[in-house]
């Protein structure tokens, strides 16, 4: 690891306007005179960093390694952004905190990490004269392993995100991401209808750099263009069948694998970037998979039923029903943990288990379709 990886640039928190956050990170957009900064944006964490500059150094730069050397050739390299690792002194966050007011109430009670020492730089997909969607599309598919329990054959009808609102809201989303992942114009439709009427954390429009409600820009000529680039892109298609050729064996058939892969040794630390390369380049060639093997094929998987869509397209209006010129990336491309497994294990059952305490019965329960 070498420091000539952190850049040193020049930062003043009043060059820097709150674009938007998520859970873990929030986005400022560059707005100063610096032509090396033009047309980038600062991703920061948020919470509490306690480790060292080193450690910080060497965690950024995996997950620039894991998004550029892992998730792209899955994907195509085409949808990843670069990212530059830059410092960012305590004085500067401190400042940036402090003049940073314009929130949405729900993303109050977290605050920008003022002890962190890297931030990241990657290109601007919030620029002027445009609007940008963000997608988090999540699951696509229906398991149908036959490791899943008898008890909990309601994963082959009712997806994931389908049950999984009924424990995290009272008033469940309309949306099927079946829906969303399908290559059938009025079924897109629909899903993002469904995403306008309850965006929840699956969707977010900015209109020249400004998150804003899809009430607020002309949301059936807006629905027309991401149809028509959904597509022609196929990203999600692409993503749809990775999920599932990823996870073949669903978590209830993937667990025990990781607890005997733990128990040989092989699962007890977390993968290094080497390990997930290889992970890439064996899934690829289709050759006999290890225990390991299969426990990071899930772990992939579970990295894509995450993963958010930057769609920026240019020249906003449209004019003349045109389609306009636009650019898609794929973002929050961070590897999951082998830590989490149990966590997964135990969430998953949670979610069935409340469906089915909510709707006993197959006549009352929902039908999704690929």
């Amino acid at each position: 690891m070498s420091d000539l990886e952190l850049q040193e640039i020049p930062l003043n928190a009043s060059d820097w306007k709150y674009s938007g956050e998520g859970n873990m990170k929030i986005v400022f957009t560059y707005t100063g005179s610096e032509p090396s900064l033009n047309n980038w944006l600062l991703q920061l964490n948020k919470g509490e960093e306690s480790s060292t500059l080193a450690a910080q150094l060497e965690r950024r730069r995996d997950a620039r390694t894991f998004s550029t050397l892992v998730v792209g050739p899955l994907i195509g390299r085409q949808y990843i952004l670069e990212q530059r690792l830059v410092r960012v002194p305590h004085e500067f966050l401190s400042s940036l905190s402090e003049r940073t007011q314009s929130r949405p109430a729900h993303r109050t009670h977290t605050h920008i990490d003022v002890d962190q020492g890297v931030g990241v730089l990657v290109p601007n997909m919030l620029a002027n004269r445009s609007v940008t969607v963000e997608l988090k599309p999540k699951w696509g598919f229906l398991p149908q392993s036959s490791s899943i329990a008898p008890a909990n054959s309601v994963k082959h009808r009712v997806c994931r995100y389908c049950m999984h609102q009924h424990l995290k809201h009272k008033t469940p989303s309309k949306l099927c991401p079946l829906d969303l992942y399908s290559s059938t114009p009025n079924r897109i439709n629909r899903a993002l209808d469904a995403l306008a009427e309850s965006p929840q954390n699956n969707l977010r429009v900015f209109v020249n750099g400004v998150m804003t409600d899809t009430a607020h820009v002309e949301w059936s000529e807006l629905k027309r263009v991401l149809v028509h680039i959904l597509l022609k892109e196929q990203i999600l298609v692409r993503l749809q069948r990775l999920q599932r050729e990823l996870d073949v064996l669903d978590i209830e058939g993937v667990f025990p694998v990781y607890e005997r892969a733990v128990e040989c040794g092989v699962g007890a630390n977390e993968p290094s970037v080497d390990d997930w390369v290889e992970a890439v380049g064996l899934f690829q060639t289709q050759m006999e998979r290890s225990d390991k093997q299969v426990v990071l094929e899930y772990l992939l998987s579970m990295v894509l039923k995450d993963v958010s869509v930057m769609i920026m397209i240019e020249k906003w209006p449209v004019e003349n029903g045109e389609m306009p010129e636009y650019k898609v990336a794929v973002v929050d491309t961070e590897p999951k943990k082998l830590a989490k497994m149990a966590r997964y294990r135990d969430l998953s059952q949670d979610i069935v288990d409340n469906y089915l305490k909510l709707h006993p019965h197959p006549s009352s329960q929902k039908q999704c379709y690929e």
